[in-house]
C-alpha cells in the first residue's frame, strides 16, 4: 500500500479549491486538480473516492479554516457585541486574505453536494458561538430569529464587501471595518442594546 504523505494531501486541497473558484465544479476536472497539485491523477485516490469526496473534503477544510478562526475570538468573558466584532473582524481579515475561501463556501452551499450532515457537523463545531448567539436571545440582547437570518446579517455582507468591485468597491481601511459591522450588529440587535460596548 502506498504511503500517504500530508503534504500532498493539503497539495491537493488548495488545488482543488483554486480550480473550483477559478473555473467552477464542473469545469474542475480530476486531472487539473492533480496537475495543478504536481501530483499524478492516481496519487489523487490514494487520499479520496473520487472527485465527490474530494470536493466534500476541501469544503470541511474550508470550514474547519473559518471556523477556527472565529471561535479563535469568543470569549464568554466578554460581552455579546465585542465577542461578535472580534469574530467578525477576524473573519474579514481571513477573507481579504483569502477571498477564495469564501467563495468556494458559498459555493459549494449552494451545490447538490450541501447535505444535512455537513450542516449538522459544522454546527457542532461553532457550539461556542452559536450558543453565545442563543445567550444573547435569551438575555434580549439580539433579535429572536433563526440562524439563517442571523448569519446573512451577520457575516455574509463580509463576503460581498471583500469581493466588491465597480463603481463602489470597498474600502477595507480600519474606520470602515468598524462601521461595517456597527452595521451588521444593528441588523440583528433589539433597538435598546444597538449601542452595547465590550467590557472586559
Amino acid at each position: 500500500m502506498r504511503q500517504r504523505d500530508d503534504n500532498k494531501r493539503l497539495a491537493l486541497l488548495e488545488a482543488t479549491l483554486e480550480l473550483v473558484t477559478e473555473q467552477g465544479f464542473s469545469a474542475t476536472s480530476v486531472a487539473m486538480i492533480a496537475r495543478r497539485a504536481g501530483v499524478s491523477p492516481g496519487t489523487l485516490y490514494i487520499y479520496h473516492e473520487d472527485k465527490d469526496a474530494l470536493l466534500v473534503s476541501t469544503f470541511l477544510d474550508v470550514c474547519d479554516r473559518l471556523i477556527d478562526t472565529a471561535l479563535g475570538q469568543v470569549d464568554e468573558h466578554l460581552v455579546l457585541r465585542e465577542q461578535l466584532r472580534r469574530v467578525w473582524v477576524a473573519l474579514f481579515e481571513v477573507a481579504l486574505a483569502s477571498p477564495r475561501l469564501f467563495r468556494f463556501y458559498d459555493m459549494f452551499s449552494h451545490s447538490a453536494w450541501m447535505t444535512d450532515e455537513l450542516r449538522e457537523r459544522n454546527d457542532q463545531r461553532l457550539a461556542p458561538l452559536l450558543e453565545a448567539l442563543a445567550e444573547g436571545q435569551r438575555q434580549g440582547l439580539i433579535k429572536p430569529v433563526g440562524l439563517a437570518l442571523l448569519e446573512a446579517f451577520l457575516f455574509r455582507p463580509i463576503h460581498h464587501l471583500v469581493q466588491s468591485s465597480g463603481c463602489h468597491p470597498f474600502e477595507p481601511d480600519s474606520a470602515s471595518i468598524d462601521m461595517a459591522f456597527a452595521m451588521a450588529w444593528d441588523a440583528v440587535a433589539l433597538k435598546h442594546c444597538a449601542s452595547q460596548e465590550s467590557v472586559s
